[in-house]
Order: C-alpha cells, then sequence, then structure tokens
C-alpha cells in the first residue's frame, strides 16, 4: 500500500495530486500534508484523486475533516475525480453532495 503526495501552487489554489491507496495506512500522511498546507495557509485546496485507484472509510474521513477545516478558515476544498471505483464511492457514501467534485483540473481552469 502505498500513497505518493505531490502539492502545486496552480493560479490562487493548492492542488494536492494523490497516486495510489487512500487507507487506514497511509491516511496519515495525507492528514500531515492538510495540517502543513492549513498551517501555511492554503484556503483554496482541490484534491485530485486522479490517480487514487483506492480509498476506504479513513481515507474518506481525512477528506471530510480537509473539508471542515477549509470551511472554518473561509477556505474550499473540492475534489477532481474521474476515476469510476473512486466517482460511485463519493456517490455511494453522498459525499458527492458535499464536495464539489470536477471531472478534471481543466475544468476548473486549472494546467495541469
Amino acid at each position: 500500500m502505498q500513497l505518493d503526495i505531490h502539492t502545486v501552487a496552480l493560479n490562487d489554489r493548492t492542488v494536492v495530486r494523490l497516486e495510489g491507496e487512500l487507507d487506514a495506512y497511509t491516511a496519515p500522511r495525507l492528514v500531515a500534508c492538510f495540517d502543513d498546507l492549513l498551517a501555511r495557509g492554503a484556503n483554496d485546496i482541490v484534491v485530485d484523486l486522479g490517480r487514487v485507484s483506492f480509498i476506504d472509510s479513513t481515507g474518506l474521513g481525512v477528506l471530510v475533516n480537509a473539508y471542515n477545516a477549509g470551511l472554518e478558515r473561509d477556505g474550499t476544498v473540492e475534489l477532481v475525480a474521474s476515476d469510476p471505483r473512486v466517482v460511485r464511492v463519493l456517490a455511494m457514501t453522498s459525499l458527492d453532495q458535499l464536495f464539489t467534485v470536477h471531472q478534471s483540473l481543466e475544468d476548473l481552469g486549472l494546467e495541469s
């Protein structure tokens, strides 16, 4: 189980690109990433799940916590998800109703 995390500033947003599996084993690394970003003042975060092959309830919880932390700072956390497996999990858990979910970074006007 591995999760690669890369962050990049695009326009006025911070994009967190994930690749691999987001689960109970890898989630603490993403929590640390979000904590660091928020401490540095990143308010508008886009989480690119385009290369996530698996996500469990722990991973979903990390995303929800980041969303709530963003709200507390008058910021946003949006998702990019195109893999049918991930999109299905978001729909089954109704998180597609909480998050704004985009098909690609280009849909946000961001260059990848």
